[in-house]
């Protein structure tokens, strides 16, 4: 019985239903009651007739009953017939069924297993077996996976059971991993082991399962697949003792033993004779002749099968192993384990005669098959994407890289920008070589995006000095020009778009235009798919996959998976596409301090390379400076110089130039310590120098405040031409806290009209304030321009209207941003403090005096020790008040003092209004006590302290104020 090969047959589709045997028709009885009721009515009817002719009929019985067994045997054969041909027709029926149902199963089968001869005319592999599994040792007789249900019952359902158990003309396996013989003549067993060992390296990854040959020009074709000498785990052994001496040391005649399979290994062993075999082989093919063979399945109790074999030629089988080596560079396993697992920078030699050449960036960075691995972002970029995983030894290869073009070409050839948004401990290596313009980190991610932002303005400068060499290529340039190809490596990209995804695009313009522009790019990642934009990765021609962790990420980098198969104890391999589209494995350099200190002594004293980028903004900005920024800019006429603006996309900085004519009025926001003040001395500063007569500042004493607001306030309702008046506001959220309500209200107001109105007048306004919403919405948006310092929180900066991505926690005075770009304004100290004298005290002589007082009974007593005879108004009025007023009881000064709170007056309302016209009031206190005289509805002069200070208001001159207490003058 044949027994199945290593993969037992399962079930096909539904099972097949055997046809029922018909049943046989019961055997007719005789019918004894049909013969015996004629002789009976015979016999009746002679006896009533006395006829013999009647008992003629007593014979019809008989002769009936005999022909009805007769005619129902007759007719049982007939059934039996017609049963028996409509199951012979349903035998052929389902017979056809099954054949059909064979061929289906054996198309199958061959598509499972293709033969030997079908996978020598392929020109792509299977690369994804980790284990030699089974191979296809010729087409013959295998087991059927159809079912037949049914009992058979005679020797035609027996034979129709026999054909559908049996696939014929089917691939027959036996597993490699248990050991495979070949005996015959030597030309057809190794025609037989060519087939099988092509099966299996069709499917093998060669970086998994290696290859053991045998010595000798039979199996040359074979030393070109991957596998050989590839060192996997997993070893497929071939064994030759075909008429010739052994020559392979695993060979059983050297070894005196079996083939040691190892761990999932295979073994494919040719002799002329079974007995040359080694021992333990569970299956040998004797091949017989082209055509003929015999399977001898030892592993399997003895089960022989006859087959044709598989039998691949030489020259078909060297052609295939040509179209499996081609393929082995495209997918990455070209000789991988021939390729060491380090390899000293120090021991590559670099390319000779590219020294300070412009022509390309030919360099040597590691080795592969061939011999050192060759990149040059000239000739084979512009631009390079590198892909590795943590531990990859992607920086490793990126040091390599970088070290070589130092090597290979001086500054004044080539430069770095180096950005590392993994904290940049990556290139610090190279820190000191004067080929590095800077190196970028994550630490500080505003000066990373400034950076690359500015690398926009280093396209432009490079386009203006080819125009100016009229060159259309950095390699046209003379040898004096002044342009190094600039080298951009950015580890981590991904990093770096995630937090900052408007540099997506400045990637991409470089990637479009720094081909002629002599601008490169080194986008390395973890996972460049699909973090890469298309319009970048057009331009890479250049794809690095060291070890990935997904086969995706690998085939999407270099267009084969095998970097996801690297092993994680080789830093530093990798599949490598040199930009001609064919992938090669390869290890890279690795280049340590000593290397790299050789390359700093080299380079000792030569000029460092041109920054892309200028320095940030110094926090520390001169007047000075300014001042040289300011005369060679073109500003507007009136404008005031405060600062300096850093545009890094333009690699400049321009002036922070305020021009209240066309800007309107600035407001300047920052929290306390932010320099707002700073800034304002700087306005202040500037505006004196172009007219100190038209600088007003509201600061001071409350009242001075209030006075220079009610003045301003008086310019622009008068709106005088000519006027020309700039206001310097400082706190102007909070500075008017601490005033009385009507006071405060009142300022608010004017400041209002002011900023609305003011423009018109000439007034312009400088003010300063720590929270935007703070201020009401008619302050805040009556200002044209905002410069903001340092906000609190990035939300409060955004609120009051500034960018959120320029915002910083800790900041030096004057640090902030105008137009979205980062600002810095001049250190300006502040302007001087004018000393204002207190107002002199109230004198009092001749006349009537009515004091409105807050505390009457203290006043009074103030008032006399001055030597002045006052009286207390009482609510219900004195004699002696009157006598005062109407002249009576003057004292010793001729003055006439009534002194009352706000009570006291209104209650004695008919003596107010007669001392009204002639009086002199005095308000010693608040609102409260001004609005007893008071005639319209203005406000009094806002006092600094009530208790020493005083507003006075004669019968002809409005409110004054003055110094509390009184001085009495002697007449």
């Amino acid at each position: 019985m044949d027994r199945p090969d290593h993969d037992p047959a399962e079930p096909t589709g539904p099972p097949i239903v055997l046809p029922p045997h018909p049943p046989e028709p019961a055997a007719a009885g005789f019918p004894l009651l049909a013969t015996v009721a004629p002789v009976a009515g015979a016999l009746v009817l002679w006896v009533v007739t006395g006829s013999a002719i009647s008992l003629a009929f007593a014979a019809l019985g008989p002769l009936v009953a005999v022909a009805s067994v007769l005619d129902g045997r007759r007719q049982a054969r007939r059934a039996r017939s017609r049963a028996a041909a409509e199951r012979a027709v349903r035998l052929e029926e389902v017979r056809a069924e099954v054949a059909e149902r064979h061929a289906e199963e054996r198309v199958a089968a061959w598509r499972r297993m293709p033969s030997a001869r079908r996978l020598a005319e392929a020109s792509a592999p299977d690369w994804r077996a980790t284990t030699p599994g089974a191979v296809v040792v010729g087409r013959g007789g295998v087991a059927s996976g159809l079912r037949v249900d049914g009992t058979a019952i005679d020797a035609a359902d027996r034979e129709l059971v026999a054909f559908a158990g049996r696939l014929e003309d089917a691939p027959v396996q036996a597993p490699a991993g248990l050991g495979l013989g070949i005996v015959g003549p030597p030309p057809l067993a190794r025609a037989a082991a060519r087939g099988m060992l092509l099966q299996l390296a069709h499917r093998c990854r060669p970086d998994v399962v290696g290859l053991e040959l045998p010595e000798g020009e039979e199996w040359s074709w074979a030393r070109q697949l991957p596998h050989h000498g590839s060192g996997g785990d997993r070893v497929i052994r071939v064994v030759d003792n075909a008429g010739s001496p052994v020559a392979d040391r695993s060979s059983p005649r050297r070894t005196g033993g079996a083939v040691a399979l190892g761990a999932a290994g295979a073994a494919v062993a040719v002799a002329e004779e079974a007995a040359s075999l080694p021992p333990g082989l569970a299956t040998v093919v004797h091949v017989a002749g082209p055509g003929a063979a015999t399977v001898d399945r030892r592993g399997f109790g003895g089960a022989r099968n006859a087959v044709v074999p598989e039998l691949v030629g030489m020259v078909e089988a060297s052609g295939w192993a040509d179209r499996m080596r081609a393929a082995a560079v495209r997918e990455g396993y070209a000789v991988v384990a021939a390729l060491p697992t380090e390899v000293d920078f120090d021991g590559l030699v670099q390319p000779a005669g590219v020294f300070g050449s412009r022509a390309g960036l030919l360099v040597h960075v590691g080795v592969h098959a061939g011999g050192p691995l060759e990149l040059d972002l000239v000739a084979g970029g512009p631009h390079a994407i590198v892909a590795g995983t943590t531990g990859s030894g992607k920086s490793e290869f990126l040091l390599a890289w970088l070290a070589a073009l130092a090597a290979t070409h001086p500054p004044d050839r080539v430069a770095f920008l180096l950005v590392d948004f993994k904290g940049g401990a990556a290139f610090e290596p190279l820190h000191g070589l004067p080929h590095v313009t800077g190196i970028v980190t994550d630490l500080d991610e505003l000066e990373a995006e400034r950076a690359v932002l500015s690398l926009r303005a280093e396209l432009r400068r490079r386009e203006s000095v080819l125009r100016a060499e009229q060159a259309r290529d950095v390699v046209e340039l003379g040898p004096d020009a002044d342009l190094a190809r600039l080298v951009i490596v950015i580890d981590e990209f991904q990093a770096m778009v995630e937090r900052f995804p408007d540099l997506g695009a400045v990637i991409a313009d470089i990637a479009a235009r720094g081909r002629s522009l002599g601008v490169h790019l080194v986008l390395a990642s973890q996972r460049p798919n699909g973090v890469v934009r298309e319009q970048v990765t057009s331009n890479c021609s250049i794809r690095v996959s060291l070890r990935v962790m997904q086969r995706g990420d690998s085939h999407a980098v270099v267009g084969t998976e095998a970097a996801a198969s690297i092993r994680p104890d080789t830093p530093g391999r990798g599949i490598v596409d040199v930009g001609d589209g064919v992938p090669v494995a390869f290890q890279s350099a690795r280049v340590g301090a000593g290397a790299l200190a050789r390359l700093r002594a080299r380079y000792a004293g030569v000029a460092p390379a041109r920054r892309p980028w200028l320095d940030p903004l110094s926090a520390n900005l001169q007047p000075g400076e300014l001042d040289l920024a300011a005369a060679s800019a073109r500003l507007e006429p009136g404008s005031l110089a405060i600062g300096l603006v850093d545009v890094p996309d333009r690699q400049r900085y321009d002036v922070l130039a305020w021009t209240p004519a066309v800007d309107g009025h600035l407001l300047v926001l920052g929290a306390p310590g932010s320099g707002r003040t700073t800034a304002l001395a700087a306005v202040a500063r500037a505006a004196e120098r172009r007219d100190p007569a038209s600088l007003v500042r509201l600061d001071g004493p409350r009242s001075r405040r209030w006075d220079t607001l009610q003045a301003v306030l008086g310019r622009v309702e008068r709106s005088e031409p000519g006027t020309r008046l700039l206001l310097i506001v400082d706190d102007l959220d909070t500075g008017f806290r601490e005033w009385p309500d009507e006071h405060r209200h009142a300022a608010i107001a004017a400041l209002e009209v002011v900023l609305r109105d003011g423009r018109q007048a000439g007034v312009h306004v400088a003010a300063a304030a720590s929270l935007a919403h703070r201020l009401g919405a008619g302050i805040r948006e009556a200002f044209g321009r905002q410069l903001f310092l340092r906000h609190p929180s990035r939300a409060d900066l955004v609120h009051a209207g500034g960018t959120g991505e320029l915002w910083r926690a800790h900041e030096p005075p004057g640090s902030g941003q105008w137009d979205a770009h980062r600002a810095q304004v001049v250190h300006a100290p502040p302007l001087p403090a004018e000393r204002l004298p207190d107002p002199e005290p109230l004198d009092i002589d001749e006349g009537l005096y009515a004091v409105v007082s807050a505390a009457p009974r203290a006043d009074l007593s103030t008032l006399r020790e001055a030597g002045l005879d006052a009286q207390l108004l009482e609510p219900i009025g004195h004699p002696a008040v009157r006598a005062v007023t109407a002249g009576d009881g003057v004292g010793p000064t001729g003055a006439r003092v009534v002194v009352g709170d706000a009570d006291a007056w209104a209650a004695n309302w008919s003596l107010a209004a007669a001392v009204r016209e002639e009086a002199t009031v005095v308000v010693h206190g608040g609102p409260r006590e001004h609005r007893v005289f008071q005639a319209g509805p203005g406000l009094p002069p806002l006092l600094d302290d009530s208790a020493t200070q005083c507003v006075v208001t004669g019968p002809a001159a409005g409110p004054l104020r003055a110094g509390w207490p009184p001085r009495a003058r002697r007449n």
